[in-house]
């Protein structure tokens, strides 16, 4: 196991901006949820659980697709376009602005979240602990657990869910695999995902629990209620 120094060092003075970071979030009530009290933290650098990982990731990095690649660097900007190949080619930002602008609103209050439990753990991404994984998409410089990523996706797969309950089993399936595409990029370790499923389902339950934010998500289902009409509607009626 190896560890590139010149790479960790960029790493912690990008935890440092997030800890100086300190956005009021738009959605999220303050202390809601403390992150690092419903996370266990990560193994330890030298525990055979960890090595294992590592072993894993090498594993799944030798038989990813250059279709799986092409996926993976789809979802490095998460936005509602992640979710068309469950909901349809009429699911986008241009057809659904509100529902993207709550995502991007989720985006900035998970991460605050997620940020404060890299920055306490400090884990380092796969690639600098062992110099064989590489990464075929845009890297990281930030600490690896939680991922984001899979904190985002399982988090709007639930906010989707209550939208489209239809399509429940589908969605939730696609919020794992985003998650689980920054294994396979090379990005994450495989517990970096399940915390930020925790934690992307903790969000979501907060903000499901939470009166003020029901008219939000009313206002959002009209809107997809209303979009996906109008993609049904023949060509020669728009």
């Amino acid at each position: 196991m190896k560890t590139r120094t010149g790479t960790l060092a960029t790493v912690l003075i990008a935890a440092c901006a997030v800890i100086a970071r300190a956005d009021t979030p738009t959605y999220l009530r303050p202390a809601a949820i403390d992150p690092l009290k419903l996370l266990p933290g990560p193994p330890s650098a030298h525990s055979a659980e960890a090595r294992e990982e590592l072993d894993l990731m090498l594993m799944i990095q030798e038989k990813r697709t250059p279709a799986e690649v092409d996926r993976c660097a789809s979802e490095v900007k998460l936005k509602v376009e992640a979710f068309k190949s469950v909901m349809g080619p009429w699911f986008t930002s241009k057809n659904l602005p509100r529902l993207a602008k709550l995502f991007a609103a989720l985006e900035k209050d998970s991460k605050q979240l997620s940020d404060a439990v890299k920055a306490h753990y400090r884990r380092p991404r796969p690639e600098h602990e062992d110099d064989h994984i590489h990464v075929p998409i845009d890297d990281e410089t930030t600490f690896a657990y939680p991922s984001g990523h899979s904190t985002r996706g399982t988090l709007y797969a639930l906010i989707l869910v209550e939208l489209a309950p239809d399509h429940r089993d589908a969605l939730l399936d696609r919020g794992r695999e985003i998650g689980w595409d920054r294994v396979i990029a090379g990005l994450h370790h495989p517990s970096d995902i399940y915390a930020g499923r925790v934690l992307g389902q903790a969000i979501a339950q907060s903000l499901l629990a939470d009166p003020k934010f029901q008219p939000e998500l009313a206002a959002i289902k009209t809107e997809l209620h209303d979009a996906q009409e109008r993609a049904a509607e023949p060509a020669a009626s728009r």
